[in-house]
């Protein structure tokens, strides 16, 4: 399905989901979402796809910060995060910081799965997880979106990797204000107490997904719930992270 002549203008045709899943199915992609030209049956182009804003090999292993060798970075060696590594294929920015939001806010959602495909490449280079855990919306924010982008994102990647995908073992109990708003200290007391889990997750290892990590809050605060649980280890993926 073209999607790309409506994706940055105007307001766009809302369809439900079922309608744009039955939609896709039924028209797998011929041509890239970018430009129109032949992708054979892939969502990008290869030329498109190329030039999108990859994650430099140097970054910080555990927040995905580019560095300049590869080490962690300043932040997370003063307050190393809850989660114990990031795996992330872009950089906010260019053509992803259009395309997320259009996903998002625009009722364009299937890019993110075409997008979750482009992530496989990165996660072969880190250990394969027990459970995948979409990070959570809260019930409220979920009526008003229609979709959680995180489940769009984590639900290829589970079937890809053959991992199980948990969607009940974390949950939003706060309806927190939207973390783009707010600065680095007032996000941290925005996602205080935001997570919980009654699940046994004794010696797991958890990936927790996400579209873009910014400061990584409110991946911590889950993480945070989640080792709380029992789990061993806990990684963030993430589509792109902010330069």
């Amino acid at each position: 399905m073209k999607l790309i002549p409506s994706l940055f203008c105007g307001s766009p045709l809302m369809l439900s989901n079922l309608t744009f899943a039955f939609l896709n199915n039924l028209m797998p992609p011929s041509s890239c979402l970018l430009c129109g030209a032949s992708s054979r049956h892939q969502a990008f182009c290869d030329g498109c796809a190329g030039a999108l804003p990859w994650l430099p090999g140097l970054h910080c292993p555990l927040c995905a910060m580019p560095t300049l060798d590869g080490g962690p970075c300043g932040d997370c060696l003063k307050a190393p995060p809850a989660f114990d590594a990031t795996c992330a294929a872009f950089l906010y920015a260019g053509t992803l910081a259009q395309l997320i939001p259009a996903a998002k806010f625009g009722a364009r959602w299937s890019i993110l799965p075409a997008l979750a495909q482009l992530m496989l490449p990165a996660l072969e280079k880190h250990p394969r997880p027990d459970l995948i855990v979409p990070l959570p919306l809260h019930p409220l924010r979920l009526k008003e979106r229609g979709f959680n982008q995180a489940q769009e994102i984590a639900s290829p990647l589970a079937r890809e990797l053959k991992v199980p995908l948990e969607n009940a073992c974390l949950i939003r109990t706060r309806n927190t204000e939207h973390q783009a708003r707010l600065s680095e200290k007032a996000r941290k007391a925005n996602m205080r107490r935001a997570f919980s889990t009654i699940a046994d997750l004794d010696g797991k290892h958890v990936a927790i997904v996400d579209d873009v990590m910014t400061t990584g809050t409110s991946l911590d605060a889950a993480a945070r719930a989640l080792k709380q649980a029992g789990a061993s280890r806990v990684d963030a993926w993430v589509l792109a992270r902010t330069p």
